[in-house]
């Protein structure tokens, strides 16, 4: 090649638009975090509630075909005794029989708002009281713990390592922004979340509208996918904004690992060490010890209760008064973690 060709060159090839180019740092991140065998693994295990879900699905819709709610308490006496005893006395047999059923979920959230509702009339309260709950404990339980997994396997190397090998002088020698690839690298974790969260609980909707006697069951539970979605931004926002902070402050992944499962296990053993003395000290079992006021109080020192107390609010569950505080501290820890965020990634930009 002549000497006076070398240098800057017009190019010819395709060009990205400016509005999409951190979908690139998405796309490519996510492509090489999903090759590790654990992270498929993880994405896998996070898919097998779904089942265990869907049955709980499949057999309130039988019960509700069958009206198993409502003629509960006519079964247990003669039809002569029916008539004599009447609605209020059948309707106590069934409350009966739902606290008797509920008992043995007594460690379950909202156990005792299920129980009253399942003794009502109203199928279609029924059904979307129901739902709500199934799909409020899905993202409780097992994606909860899911998304303290994966997150700890996908974000920790983000930035760290970009930062280390000095990637990001290859990002921003190109036209890409300082937003632009935070944009792009928070997409990674998200998109991640998105297939754990919105994705499987959407699949159950849609599993129990299946399972329903006709489409007008949509009437009554047209609101829950807007919960679900509602649901998953109190999950994905604070924990992706959390997690790509640890990772642009600090050169070495592994101590970003580490943060990131310290800030869950001490928040919760924390907030789990003044349960115990409360329940000591007020001599109330395991599960009446949550409604005391101290303890509530304290909740907010784990970042787990925060969300699965909005998470309750937004099913229906839970007042507005009795979840403010977490509503607040998620927003102030999103915001916070995303400021340190920018500044971390402008900082190796300033040496």
């Amino acid at each position: 090649m002549p000497v006076h060709k070398v240098g800057y060159r017009k190019w010819d090839g395709e060009k990205t638009p400016q509005w999409n180019r951190w979908w690139i740092i998405t796309e490519s991140g996510f492509k090489i975090a999903f090759k590790s065998a654990w992270v498929r693994r993880i994405l896998l295990v996070c898919w097998l509630p779904v089942l265990y879900w869907g049955l709980g699905l499949f057999v309130i819709e039988q019960a509700l075909d069958r009206n198993a709610f409502s003629t509960a308490g006519s079964e247990l006496v003669s039809e002569d005794a029916a008539e004599i005893i009447g609605d209020q006395a059948r309707q106590q047999i069934t409350q009966r029989m739902v606290e008797d059923f509920t008992d043995d979920l007594e460690m379950l959230p909202e156990v005792d708002k299920l129980a009253a509702v399942m003794t009502s009339n109203d199928e279609a309260e029924i059904r979307h009281t129901i739902w709500s709950w199934l799909l409020m404990t899905f993202f409780m339980y097992p994606q909860g713990t899911a998304i303290l997994f994966l997150l700890g396997f996908i974000t920790p190397g983000l930035i760290s390592q970009d930062v280390r090998s000095r990637a990001f002088l290859l990002y921003f020698s190109r036209p890409i922004g300082r937003l632009e690839y935070i944009l792009g690298k928070i997409f990674i974790p998200i998109v991640f979340l998105v297939m754990i969260t919105t994705l499987p609980a959407l699949c159950l909707f849609v599993f129990g509208v299946t399972l329903s006697p006709d489409i007008s069951v949509l009437n009554n539970t047209w609101d829950i996918p807007l919960r679900i979605f509602a649901a998953s931004i109190t999950v994905i926002a604070p924990t992706c904004a959390i997690a790509l902070m640890l990772s642009s402050v600090t050169q070495e992944s592994r101590f970003a690992t580490f943060a990131w499962f310290a800030i869950w296990a001490l928040g919760h053993a924390a907030w789990f060490a003044i349960r115990i003395t409360q329940a000591i000290r007020t001599q109330l079992d395991f599960v009446e010890v949550l409604e005391d006021p101290i303890v509530k109080q304290w909740s907010v020192v784990s970042l787990y209760n925060n969300m699965t107390n909005l998470q309750s609010w937004i099913f229906g569950f839970q007042s507005f008064d009795s979840v403010w505080p977490s509503l607040v501290v998620l927003v102030a820890l999103t915001i916070g973690s995303l400021i340190i965020l920018y500044r971390g990634v402008s900082a190796p930009m300033n040496v």
